[in-house]
């Protein structure tokens, strides 16, 4: 059963800071702040031609449009005045790539939904095996740092899987006697 005729995904674009910046979390809580500031605590939606005409998206014009909104929350207006450049320039990019596989995909109405800011914690250092610096322990998924989403996590369990598979290991640790 379809609930829409609508197809979602996250865009992520991830940020490297250089010296002496080192407040990564803080510099996205303000971004998302800006954001809620914008769409006055909702979420923004902006149409792509819009952002491409420089210019932020009406409700009325948006009532309009062939492609609705699923978010019903979600208010009209211009995601652009928030979003850091690297990053905006990152999204439309990645609309303009993804349009050569999936033509359409950069139509005017696609929608735009903002914010979603993602913090990661850094990375753990594993061996290859992904255990940690501590005997035994072992971090898998975003947790470790090393991941982003539920298929890169998914995947790593897999091998995490295949690898205790592998090991000799005593019958106490699998609950069994």
């Amino acid at each position: 059963d379809r609930k829409t005729n609508n197809t979602n995904l996250a865009i992520l674009s991830s940020h490297n800071f250089s010296d002496p910046f080192n407040e990564p979390i803080k510099y996205g809580a303000k971004v998302a702040e800006l954001l809620n500031m914008l769409g006055d605590g909702k979420i923004l939606v902006q149409r792509y031609g819009d952002i491409l005409d420089g210019k932020r998206t009406w409700q009325h014009e948006l009532s309009r449009s062939n492609v609705k909104p699923t978010l019903p929350d979600a208010v009209a207006g211009d995601i652009t005045s928030a979003l850091p450049y690297r990053t905006m320039i990152n999204i439309l990019n990645f609309i303009e790539a993804l349009n050569v596989v999936v033509p359409g995909f950069a139509g005017t109405e696609t929608l735009l939904y903002a914010p979603e800011v993602k913090f990661y914690s850094n990375k753990v250092e594993l061996s290859t095996e992904f255990e940690t610096n501590i005997k035994n322990l072992y971090c898998l998924g975003d947790a470790s740092g090393w991941t982003r989403g539920l298929m890169m996590s998914s995947l790593m369990g897999v091998r995490m899987g295949q690898i205790l598979g592998k090991k000799d290991t005593p019958n106490k640790v699998w609950g069994h006697t």
